[in-house]
């Protein structure tokens, strides 16, 4: 007897642990299947907040549009009375814009060139004591100075070559990239690419408006006067001061 109540209680006491186990096995086996319940929820969310995300769309940033500067009176806010600038996109206009502001810059110069060299004629910047000093109206000095020295004019094509490819390269586009064969950049501002040696371009828009303003009407006043400078030496042979009675504007120069 007593060993049958020793059996009885092994086994009880055995019994226990193996419900126990049989509760955790349990758990872990159910616990797989409700996890696998709330999936179809999770995935279903994903795909509301993944649809959600696509029908957003972005704005895109709103593109100022280039202002030209028109110049002051009396030709009005904008004058072109040839048409121009008919029927002319963004580009073409800033590339119309460009040539105006090289012309006017290099009207500038070369006014101030007439009237500087025209003055020293006595006492020329370009002399030789073969040839002489160079004589006569401006508009025949070129091909006095080639005369004097050919290789003078060849020596400034590296200059000009410089700074042609420096402006090429930053306000034109790059056909080889995709871009137009005559097409301006969209960021460059015509006649902008960096230049100011004496730093005379202001920093303010209020100061870059005026700069612009200022040069563009002297540029087109210089262009003007050049014109009319060669067309008056072409008439009467005379130089600027001979036109207006001065021989010399200043005290003589020169080698000699």
């Amino acid at each position: 007897m007593k060993l049958i109540q020793a059996l009885l209680t092994v086994s009880l006491a055995s019994a226990a642990p193996l419900s126990s186990r049989g509760k955790l096995f349990n758990s872990k086996v159910r616990s797989p299947l409700r996890s696998n319940t709330r999936m179809p929820n999770v995935v279903s969310r994903a795909s509301e907040v993944s649809e959600a995300t696509a029908t957003e769309v972005v704005p895109e940033p709103v593109k100022e549009k280039w202002g030209y500067a028109a110049g002051s009176a009396p030709m009005g806010k904008y004058w072109d009375p040839l048409g121009f600038s008919k029927d002319k996109s963004e580009s073409e206009m800033k590339r119309l814009r460009e040539a105006e502001i090289t012309h006017s810059r290099v009207a500038m110069l070369a006014f101030l060139g007439f009237m500087f060299q025209e003055s020293l004629i006595d006492r020329p910047l370009f002399w030789s004591p073969e040839k002489g000093p160079i004589e006569g109206p401006a508009i025949y000095h070129f091909q006095q100075v080639a005369e004097r020295f050919p290789l003078f004019w060849l020596a400034t094509i590296p200059f000009f070559a410089f700074f042609e490819n420096k402006r090429a390269r930053i306000g034109w586009q790059d056909p080889t990239k995709g871009g137009d064969l005559f097409g301006i950049n969209e960021k460059y501002e015509p006649g902008d690419f960096g230049f100011d040696p004496f730093m005379a371009y202001p920093y303010d828009n209020k100061g870059k408006a005026e700069m612009k303003q200022k040069e563009l009407n002297n540029g087109r006043l210089a262009m003007l006067a050049v014109a009319g400078i060669m067309a008056q030496e072409l008439v009467n042979g005379k130089t600027v001061w001979g036109n207006f009675g001065i021989p010399n504007l200043v005290p003589p120069h020169g080698p000699y």
